[in-house]
């Protein structure tokens, strides 16, 4: 099957995570690519109001539930997770990442060196980079991105190194700043 439009984005808990907590899953809808949850990552949502609000985002499309299935995707599936390094969610995206040639959307230090080290042009996006999407696109204000590094820091235990979007748009797109 020929892949059309911009390449998928294959999620990790963490960062789908960051997005329900502050009950904003309806943004990842507005990325310009799809944006792909692995059976594996839906796995580790297991706070039922969490879990209830990812099924929904998969209701509405704002999610595509897919399986790692492919015989050379639970190959490498297997090996990262002999390694013991990572979760299944992290190997999950890796090895549907790698495989597919799609962007891994993943937090993990840990997780994203692997990535690297497997295929050094592999592309990866944090939480953070979503978000500076989101504002170059309009679909967010730096004011608001900033209010979610607050509330992530104070109830949610994500901090992100970042004081302000505006500083990253400065350095990455100053056009975009006001």
């Amino acid at each position: 099957m020929q892949q059309q439009g911009p390449t998928p984005l294959v999620l990790d808990t963490s960062i789908l995570l960051n997005f329900v907590k502050i009950g904003r899953t309806e943004l990842l809808g507005q990325l310009s690519t799809s944006v792909v949850l692995l059976d594996q990552v839906f796995d580790e949502v297991r706070r039922p109001k969490q879990r209830e609000t990812v099924e929904g985002a998969v209701d509405m499309g704002i999610l595509d539930l897919q399986s790692v299935r492919d015989p050379a995707e639970v190959a490498l599936f297997a090996d990262l997770r002999s390694e013991g390094r990572l979760g299944p969610g992290e190997c999950a995206v890796l090895a549907v990442a790698l495989t597919r040639n799609w962007t891994a959307g993943l937090q993990d230090r840990k997780a994203r060196l692997e990535g690297q080290r497997r295929r050094e042009d592999l592309a990866l996006y944090q939480t953070e980079d979503l978000v500076l999407m989101l504002i170059k696109t309009g679909y967010l204000t730096i004011e608001e991105a900033d209010g979610f590094l607050v509330e992530w820091a104070a109830k949610h235990r994500f901090r992100s190194r970042l004081n302000s979007f505006r500083d990253l748009m400065r350095n990455f797109g100053g056009d975009y700043c006001e």
